[in-house]
């Protein structure tokens, strides 16, 4: 197998292609079954709905991007030649705007995957395959150098931290989720921080977010978001002031998997409007989650621009 660099530098030798973001994570196939509670050891339960659908924060960021007009590239770990694999670039292949030419496949490589169980009440559970034994691609300078902003996560190991570093080096923003560790260097060269307080607190039990946050801007972090379900979002503001963001009322809760994926969409499609303050840069991508719970992700696109603005309208926040 070849180096992970040396593939993605002869891929983007010599294209001239320019992107709003690229989104550099875990790309991976989900099978989705929906049921009324999970089982037990001494109790069954029956599924009343299943599906496969995209996985991977990279993906899951990427789709409602591309659906709202932006230009989006997409490099991570390797897939496979497998069924999974030609799901994920047959449902990629939907939305033009993303380009795929940098997600590489290779025989020997298993497609990671998840089992996601979700019950009646829009609650999910998981179960993940083949995600820390899949190569990772390194994202180079001349590929960051073709996009305006960098989408990351924490859920990998130094590569993450490797890509941060490239993008800040070329002094493009760099938008993370759950950065959560002041020791590693994702949080410190992220331009935003987008934290799940469960996450936050199953890591560091009983810390006080905005405490948390603090730390993380201590080690160079900028704006600091800590989201927490139907609770208000807390926003730290890169000069450590807070402020908080109700969340908009949506009808009635299908899904919440995939949600905060659409709250970091939104904040990176916010932070591509240069005239937006961040308070609208966040309430924009609380309207987007919102909505996104309503949806029925088997067979719903993500929100539209025309929807969010207009739950945006009629729930002044």
């Amino acid at each position: 197998m070849a180096a992970d660099s040396d593939i993605i530098d002869d891929l983007n030798a010599s294209d001239d292609l320019r992107y709003d973001v690229l989104c550099y994570g875990t790309i991976s196939f989900e099978n989705v079954t929906r049921l009324l509670r999970l089982p037990t050891p001494r109790r069954d339960a029956t599924a009343t709905h299943e599906r496969d659908s995209l996985g991977g924060e990279a993906l899951n960021v990427a789709v409602p991007l591309a659906a709202w007009g932006l230009r989006v590239a997409v490099v991570g770990n390797f897939i496979g030649t497998d069924r999974k694999a030609e799901f994920i670039l047959e449902e990629l292949a939907k939305y033009p705007r993303i380009d795929t030419k940098y997600i590489v496949q290779h025989e020997n490589v298993v497609t990671p995957f998840s089992r996601v169980f979700v019950t009646s009440d829009g609650e999910r559970s998981r179960i993940a395959y083949w995600y820390d034994q899949t190569p990772k691609a390194e994202l180079t300078v001349n590929l960051m150098a073709q996009a305006r902003i960098l989408s990351t996560d924490a859920y990998g190991r130094d590569e993450r931290d490797r890509a941060a570093q490239v993008a800040r080096s070329l002094g493009k923003p760099v938008i993370s989720a759950d950065a959560i560790w002041p020791q590693y260097p994702l949080a410190g060269v992220s331009s935003a921080v987008i934290i799940s307080s469960a996450w936050l607190q199953s890591n560091f039990p009983a810390v006080y977010d905005y405490d948390h946050a603090l730390e993380l801007q201590a080690r160079g972090a900028g704006v600091v978001i800590v989201t927490d379900g139907p609770k208000a979002v807390l926003v730290v503001r890169a000069d450590g002031s807070p402020f908080g963001v109700e969340p908009y009322e949506v009808r009635r809760v299908v899904d919440t998997s995939g949600a905060g994926d659409l709250f970091k969409a939104g904040i990176i499609y916010g932070w591509l409007q240069e005239d937006w303050p961040l308070e609208q840069r966040v309430k924009f991508a609380c309207a987007a989650a919102g909505l996104n719970c309503e949806r029925d992700r088997s067979v719903d696109p993500p929100p539209s621009l025309d929807e969010i603005f207009a739950l945006m309208k009629s729930q002044p926040r």
